[in-house]
Formats: structure tokens, sequence, C-alpha cells
């Protein structure tokens, strides 16, 4: 049994939108051409890549954080530990760019799954706190 999707692509010029099939391991676009820099790309060969669960757990040696949204004062914390649960420091940003910027300019973050999990929290928290949910970090 092969799976077929079908989806809205907006091209670079966010004017005109491509319907692609998603066949096996095959990309069909309605136009089989998209626009990258300027020139058209045939894209009816491309492969689709399934993603795959995540083996292991894989901790960051830099430590963790538990981020907490503040509503009344339209910000985020992300109070950053090490693994003997001692406070480094605590990040305060207004939203969730500003935070994971940080984390990874000063080097706070060490790991690429770890940065991407902050980044998908962070914006979790944002969003939570912009329209009023609670909010619990996975």
């Amino acid at each position: 049994m092969q799976n077929t999707c079908g989806a809205g692509i907006l091209t670079d010029d966010k004017k005109s939108l491509h319907t692609v099939q998603l066949q096996g391991d095959n990309v069909k676009n309605e136009s089989n051409k998209t626009q990258r820099d300027g020139k058209d790309t045939d894209i009816t060969d491309v492969p689709v890549i399934q993603a795959e669960e995540p083996e292991k757990l894989e901790l960051d040696g830099a430590g963790y954080f538990v981020i907490v949204p503040v509503p009344d004062r339209m910000s985020i914390l992300a109070r950053h530990y090490s693994y003997d649960k001692e406070l480094l420091r605590i990040i305060e940003g207004r939203d969730a760019q500003s935070i994971y910027r940080m984390l990874i300019k000063y080097g706070w973050v060490s790991t690429l799954n770890h940065a991407a999990y902050l980044g998908q929290e962070l914006a979790r928290a944002e969003i939570a706190m912009k329209v009023g949910f609670d909010y619990v970090q996975r």
C-alpha cells in the first residue's frame, strides 16, 4: 500500500501556490517546477525521507532548562541548571527567539537536539502566554 497525500506549497514569491502529491519516495508537483534563486528547478525526482524516532535520549552536558512563562510581565524565563541541581543562570526574554538565540550565542546548549527541543518549548510557552493558556513543559 502506497501512502499519498496532497499539500499546498507557497513559493518564495508568496504569490503562487503549487499542489504537491507525495507518493512513496517521490514528490510530484502539479507544475513540476519550483523557483529557487529566481531559477526554475525540476522537483519530480526529489526523494522523501521518513524521519526516524530518536533511539535514546542524549543529555546535554551543558545542563538543563526549566521554562517559565510570566504572563503578568509578558516575559519568559529560562532557568538553567547543572545536573547537580545548581541554578546557573536565568535568561529572561519577551519571546522564544530572543531566548534561544542567547542560549546558542553563549554556548549554554551544546547539542542540536537540545537546542531544537528548547526552541519548540520556548515557542509553546510564548504562544500559551500570549493566548492565556497554561503552559506545561514536556
